[in-house]
């Protein structure tokens, strides 16, 4: 007698077949205990926009999805559906990348009069280093880099169709350390590596990081005034999930060999629609929402290898099959905010900032009979593929520049909403505002696509004296600057002796300059 589990997820789709008899059941050859298929692709058409949605678990959801089931339940006999696991193996539910810049910081204890201390006022105020240029190339390292919003708001038509190059990678800098608080101005300030052109992205010789992009930077701005949410959704089709449910059924019954089930489910799933929401889609942050979150998933599945020594999804799951296959599990995976380090000086003119701003989040929810959602629930795979992920996380970002482009979307949202949280004088909320205001998008056309093709990948083992097939189908990014910043900052007296006025250039018309 055979065994079979199912788990198939709206977006994230498992089921796992466990015969005794693999071979004499679904006819596969006894030559390999390993394998693995994959079918993929993506569509090119331009994206689109929507209302932003409101879980800080990312992603989106299916619209009246209790008849949708019903639909589903109609294609497949009953007593079928039944033996499938019915409606509580399919629920709608958000993963992809969600950014919300109130959750991007965190408080954090600093000593005020420790070395680290006197070295950080060194930084604030020395004069330009031996061989640094205050006006050099944007592309040329510098130990400190200063950008002044006000004046970059007023050096250029953001609305033209080209601007400097400097001007779109804020002036080459990858990441923010510190935030300076004038009266009508806001300056931001970091070190530079130097700039170099990897795989169509500029980032920095030293750290590896994309630089900051100005329009990625005005987008979370925008999002953190208007406490909104930004990000993208990925869904298949009401016609393809009543597709798919009646391949798994055929599937199940043995009537579809398990070997062809990867292309048969692709076809059945077909298009799935994506929509970018809260921000215009066809633009260079609404593609890196969209390739991020299909990479993530790809990444998962065993599509794209992960960094040496670190495990994916397939892999943790036949590394754990002593334990069983996942069954009645709800797996949600999704990009978060990784609340960022912050000290300020008691006056609030001066911060600094620390910390990767981005992780990998997972969660399981136990399906239940009747087509709610059930209890939150632990599975140990889904722990472990995330801390896997996370803590390869720089070794992930080197081999794929995407994760880069994703991480500075998330930087620039700490920033955002630290600015916002904290610059309260009129000129500086109506340099915010007239930022915020800012329109990119005419100058930054990247086609993102509408549609992309079902992804499904077959994982075969064999553990003890049985063979294991793992079919999982996949097909949203969510970004809500919110979740970036603690609700509180420490207190630091010692930023409050660092004038601004000490770190100007001499042409104080300047945007940018190096110290």
């Amino acid at each position: 007698m055979k065994r079979t589990s199912l788990l198939f997820l709206l977006t994230f789709s498992l089921f796992t077949i466990q015969p005794n008899s693999v071979e004499a059941q679904f006819g596969i050859g006894d030559a390999g205990g390993n394998g693995q298929q994959g079918n993929q692709g993506v569509g090119n058409e331009s994206g689109g926009n929507r209302g932003a949605g409101n879980d800080a678990r990312g992603g989106g959801s299916i619209a009246d999805f209790d008849s949708l089931m019903e639909l589903i339940e109609t294609t497949v006999s009953p007593e079928t559906w039944e033996a499938l696991g019915g409606p509580s193996n399919m629920f709608p539910y958000p993963q992809g990348v969600y950014v919300d810049a109130s959750g991007t910081l965190k408080e954090i204890e600093w000593p005020a009069d420790s070395d680290s201390t006197n070295k950080l006022k060194s930084i604030l105020v020395r004069p330009p280093a031996a061989g640094t240029s205050e006006f050099g190339d944007w592309k040329e390292p510098s130990p400190m880099r200063y950008v002044s919003l006000q004046r970059l708001l007023n050096e250029n038509n953001f609305s033209q169709t080209e601007t400097a190059e400097s001007i779109d990678c804020l002036a080459g800098l990858s990441q923010v350390r510190y935030v300076f608080l004038d009266q009508d101005d806001i300056i931001l300030a970091g070190p530079v590596g130097g700039i170099e052109s990897h795989q169509g992205w500029y980032r920095d010789q030293t750290s590896g990081r994309t630089a900051l992009r100005t329009d990625f930077f005005i987008t979370c701005l925008a999002s953190a005034l208007a406490k909104e949410p930004f990000g993208c959704t990925i869904d298949p089709t009401r016609e393809g999930l009543q597709h798919a449910a009646h391949i798994a059924a055929m599937v199940k019954s043995n009537n579809i060999p398990i070997s062809a089930a990867p292309e048969e489910m692709v076809v059945a799933l077909g298009m799935q629609q994506i929509e970018v929401f809260g921000t215009a889609g066809d633009t260079p942050i609404g593609y890196v929402m969209v390739e991020a979150d299909r990479h993530m998933k790809q990444l998962a599945l065993g599509v794209h290898p992960m960094p040496p020594g670190a495990k994916n999804y397939l892999d943790i799951i036949e590394q754990a099959i002593d334990q069983g296959p996942p069954q009645d599990l709800l797996l949600r995976l999704w990009f978060t905010a990784k609340p960022r380090a912050v000290r300020a000086g008691s006056d609030g003119a001066a911060f600094e900032i620390a910390g990767t701003p981005i992780r990998l989040s997972g969660q399981n929810e136990r399906a239940v009979a009747n087509g709610t959602r059930g209890h939150v629930t632990k599975d140990p795979r889904t722990k472990v593929f995330v801390d896997e992920f996370n803590e390869h996380w720089s070794d992930i970002r080197s081999e794929y520049p995407i994760y880069s482009a994703l991480e500075s979307i998330y930087h620039a949202a700490s920033i955002a909403e630290l600015v916002g949280r904290t610059a309260t004088s009129p000129q500086q909320q109506e340099l915010l505002t007239s930022l915020a205001a800012v329109d990119t998008t005419s100058r930054f056309i990247m086609p993102t696509p509408r549609q992309v093709e079902s992804i499904a990948v077959l994982h075969t083992f064999r553990s003890k004296r049985q063979r294991h097939h793992i079919l999982i189908a996949s097909g949203g990014v969510a970004v809500t600057p919110q979740q970036t910043l603690p609700s509180s900052f420490i207190g630091y007296p010692s930023l409050d002796k660092h004038s601004l006025s000490e770190t100007e250039p001499t042409a104080s018309k300047r945007w940018w300059w190096n110290r």
